[in-house]
């Protein structure tokens, strides 16, 4: 069952619930000729099944919507308690009334990351994106996975990432990217296509281990494919000959401490050297400029950096803390 559909079902109850409440109360009212407190009091015993005994019906008509209340009204109350009590049991309550607040009310989403998938691969995706302080709502497909992601702190929705509904939920119009991460290459690649006819701009990223569906992925409109066999293979492979790149390369995709690399857009009302930005007391080294289509690798003192450049600093995170303030700065 989806977030939405969990919530619809908790609102139809409700309100049934609330309208056997009002309706209770009115016809006591009516038939016994209670005030509308002891009326409400009357209704709420009848309905929990407590039954204190201290008010009873004594007309007919009154005794005619005791009855119906107790065939109808317990039924509905009951289900009401015990499916609140469920969720309150699976910490799904607060999940549920947290995530129709957060996706759909005063707090929009925006710029965030949608993870299609829970598994050890989006796990260490999600928790990435956390220490990057990057916000992420994950799409899964069964209620145990979506517990599994709540519980380790995630907004977790759960539906098909095939159904338009899902991605829409999940604010797909205002979101930054979109990483499927499923094992099943045929789903991710249909999940391509449903995520490119919903959102031409959003960046989509997929995990694929097959080199043949490489090219096909491309085709339905991602914008990476990543082989995990291939970069871990190759680290691996740097252990063995060249094992401080490769500790190098490791700490540099880990953002919690040591080396950290970090892509920054220029924004600057000016032009500035790397020399300029040194003496104003630029850390890190700038690895690379994006310049358009054309990639400047290790700039020297003299390179001018221009507005709208995209900027790989490499360095020791709290530099590249400092070396962010400092450009936001300019």
């Amino acid at each position: 069952m989806s977030m939405e559909q969990a919530i619809r079902r908790l609102w139809i109850v409700i309100l049934a619930l609330c309208g056997l409440i009002a309706f209770g109360t009115l016809a006591f009212h009516l038939a016994e000729r209670l005030n509308p407190f002891d009326s409400l009091y009357l209704t709420i015993t009848v309905l929990s099944t407590v039954g204190f005994g201290d008010i009873v019906p004594e007309t007919a008509s009154g005794r005619m919507i005791y009855m119906m209340l107790v065939l109808v009204g317990i039924g509905i109350f009951g289900y009401a308690v015990s499916s609140i009590a469920s969720l309150m049991a699976e910490r799904s309550v607060f999940k549920l009334a947290r995530g129709f607040l957060f996706l759909g009310g005063e707090e929009k989403l925006r710029d965030h990351v949608i993870v299609v998938g829970w598994n050890r691969v989006s796990k260490f995706v999600c928790d990435e994106m956390r220490v990057n302080g990057q916000k992420v709502v994950l799409i899964v497909e069964d209620d145990e996975r979506g517990r599994e992601a709540s519980r380790a702190g995630y907004d977790a929705l759960v539906g098909s990432p095939l159904e338009e509904g899902t991605f829409k939920a999940a604010r797909i119009d205002s979101a930054r990217a979109v990483v499927l991460t499923e094992d099943d290459p045929s789903k991710n690649l249909m999940t391509v296509l449903r995520v490119r006819g919903l959102s031409k701009e959003v960046k989509i990223i997929v995990v694929c281990s097959d080199d043949l569906m490489r090219s096909l992925f491309y085709r339905a409109g991602a914008d990476r494919v990543i082989n995990l066999a291939n970069v871990s293979g190759r680290i691996l492979a740097s252990f063995v000959f060249e094992p401080l790149v490769a500790e190098v390369i490791e700490d540099l995709s880990e953002a919690r401490i040591g080396l950290d690399a970090r892509q920054l857009t220029f924004r600057a009302g000016r032009s500035y050297t790397v020399g300029e930005l040194r003496s104003r007391g630029l850390k890190g080294i700038i690895f690379m400029v994006m310049r358009g289509e054309k990639k400047h690798y290790y700039p020297g003192e003299s390179f001018a950096l221009e507005p709208g450049d995209i900027i790989v600093l490499a360095g020791l995170k709290d530099h590249l803390d400092h070396d962010e303030k400092l450009l936001e700065g300019l």
